[in-house]
């Protein structure tokens, strides 16, 4: 387990379980989910960039505590005053959690290392085999539009090893993760679909003043701050 604390920059501080975050801090739960959020290096993820800014200009601190997902999601849901992103709104998380702000929508398709990546839906299904991981948005969206040809993988480390080992054809994941995952040779598809990406809170933390939080995400996308923040990450249409 790790834990950061961001204010002008990151600082690695040390978890003491038990003890709740001083007056002024909120606790943000995550996992490391490159590029969205960094559990080891100089900066945290631009999900995380944000969460920190948005809470800042609140007057609020946040220490970032990173767990594997499932742990994540589980404690964020069951202890009153935590957040946790980035995380997609999907009808079985719906009623455990506050749905603070729609942070961007996250770009998904298909991708590639050697031939070139389908574009679309229909050039995808003649392929033999197509890496998903298991349980996730993206295989339930392409079982629902009829692919049988789907190779579900228990997480991103099996399905980078498929794809460099030429097991899989292609891999259909979120469009930035699959650019942090592969690396300069990776060939990425157009988008298929985009979902809204969150900042969630527990349901029964009553301290954040959403309304607040919501318009401080306001004036970043009015000043321009926001787009600055998100297009190196996924361009200019984010």
């Amino acid at each position: 387990m790790r834990r950061r604390a961001l204010l002008a920059s990151p600082v690695i501080l040390k978890s003491i379980p038990g003890r709740a975050a001083p007056r002024g801090t909120i606790e943000l739960l995550t996992a490391d989910d490159r590029p969205y959020a960094i559990a080891q290096g100089p900066e945290p993820g631009f999900v995380l960039t944000l969460s920190a800014e948005l809470f800042r200009m609140l007057g609020l601190q946040v220490v970032f505590r990173f767990l594997p997902w499932p742990e994540a999601e589980l404690r964020a849901a069951n202890v009153p005053g935590l957040a946790i992103a980035p995380i997609a709104r999907t009808p079985a998380r719906e009623a455990h959690f506050l749905w603070a702000v729609a942070l961007f929508d996250d770009p998904n398709g298909f991708a590639t290392l050697q031939a070139p990546p389908p574009n679309t839906l229909e050039e995808a299904r003649g392929l033999p085999r197509i890496a998903v991981v298991e349980g996730s948005l993206h295989e339930a969206y392409l079982r629902e539009r009829g692919f049988a040809n789907l190779v579900p993988l228990p997480g991103r480390t099996e399905a980078l090893a498929a794809m460099r080992a030429q097991d899989v054809s292609t891999w259909f994941h979120g469009l930035p993760k699959l650019r942090a995952e592969l690396g300069r040779f990776v060939q990425l598809g157009r988008p298929i679909f985009a979902h809204p990406v969150w900042l969630a809170l527990n349901r029964q933390t009553t301290d954040i003043p959403l309304p607040e939080l919501r318009q401080a995400f306001a004036t970043l996308e009015a000043d321009g701050s926001l787009d600055h923040m998100l297009r190196p990450f996924l361009g200019p249409a984010a």
